[in-house]
C-alpha cells in the first residue's frame, strides 16, 4: 500500500490518555479516553486492533482492560476495587513503515524494491489516577474521604514499559509545583533524552528539556489544566534484517486537572 503523504505515526503523532471524570471512586466505572494526534491536538483515531491496555492498582495487581471505540477516541474502562493510585498503561503497536522511490509503504522492507529506509513504530501511554473510597456512596462529602492507608505493597510508579516516563513522586499537584521525571529505556536510565511538555490551552506550543546523566528532568507546572509529557527514542540496534532498520518508540505521561 502506497501512502501519498507521510503517515501520521511517522510525522510525530502519538497516543495519550485523559479522563473527564470529577471523582474516581472505588466501585464505580472509570473511563479513560485514548486519544491520537500531536502534542494534545487530536487528529484521527488509533487503530483499535493495535491497542493493548492494562491497569495496575495500588497493591500493584495488574489486569488487562477492554478497549472500545468511541466517537473521536478509544475508551478503556475499569472498576477499581481498592482506593489509592491506579496506573492505566497502554501499548500501541503501529507497525512497520518503509520508504521506497515510490513513497511511503506499509509493511517490512522485504516486501518492496528500491528501499531507502524502514522503521517499526511502537508507542506507550500512561496516566496515574487517584481513586478514593466512599463510605457513604452518593454524598458529596463522602467524595472527599480517603480510606486510611492499610497494609499493602509499596505502590510502584513504573509499569515496565519499554520506554517509560516515571515521576519521582506523584501527588495532587497545583500550579507552581515542580514535577521531576525520570526516563527509563529497557529499565535503564536514558540520558540526553528530549522531553517535550505541553498543556491544555498552550495552542500547540511546547516546552523542551533534556534529561541529565541520571535520566531526570524537572518541569514547573506553569498553568492549570491537563499536562502532557512526551519522549521519543530511536534504536538502530533493534533493527531486524530484511524487516526494518530501526525501532522508533514514543512514551507519553499525562497529569490531569491541575488548578
Amino acid at each position: 500500500m502506497i501512502c501519498k503523504k507521510v503517515p501520521e505515526i511517522v510525522r510525530g503523532h502519538e497516543i495519550w490518555l485523559e479522563h473527564n471524570m470529577r471523582h474516581l471512586l472505588v466501585g464505580e466505572t472509570v473511563e479513560c479516553n485514548l486519544l491520537f494526534g500531536h502534542n494534545m491536538k487530536v487528529d484521527g483515531k488509533a487503530v483499535l486492533e493495535n491497542v493493548k491496555a492494562t491497569v495496575f492498582d495500588s497493591a500493584n495487581e495488574k489486569r488487562d482492560l477492554v478497549v472500545d471505540a468511541g466517537d473521536n477516541c478509544l475508551i478503556a474502562r475499569f472498576t477499581p476495587e481498592v482506593d489509592g493510585h491506579h496506573t492505566v498503561a497502554v501499548e500501541y503497536d503501529a507497525g512497520i513503515y518503509t520508504v521506497t522511490d515510490e513513497g511511503w509503504q506499509k509493511g517490512p522492507k522485504s516486501n518492496y524494491e528500491n528501499v531507502k529506509s524502514s522503521a517499526y513504530y511502537s508507542q506507550f501511554a500512561k496516566i496515574i489516577l487517584p481513586v478514593r473510597w466512599v463510605p457513604y456512596p452518593g454524598t458529596r462529602e463522602a467524595a472527599n474521604v480517603i480510606l486510611p492507608a492499610h497494609e499493602r505493597k509499596e505502590y510502584k510508579l513504573e509499569t515496565g514499559q519499554e520506554l517509560e516516563i516515571i515521576p519521582l513522586e506523584f501527588r495532587h499537584f497545583h500550579v507552581g509545583h515542580d514535577i521531576t521525571l525520570k526516563i527509563l529505556y529497557e529499565g535503564r536510565v536514558l540520558q540526553d533524552a528530549m522531553i517535550i511538555a505541553t498543556y491544555s490551552g498552550l495552542e500547540g506550543k511546547i516546552i523542551e528539556t533534556k534529561t541529565d546523566a541520571e535520566g531526570k528532568a524537572t518541569f514547573k507546572f506553569e498553568k492549570e489544566g491537563n499536562w502532557f509529557f512526551k519522549v521519543r527514542h530511536s534504536d538502530p540496534e533493534k533493527g531486524v534484517k530484511d524487516q526494518y532498520d530501526e525501532k522508533v518508540i514514543t512514551a507519553v505521561l499525562t497529569v490531569m486537572k491541575l488548578h
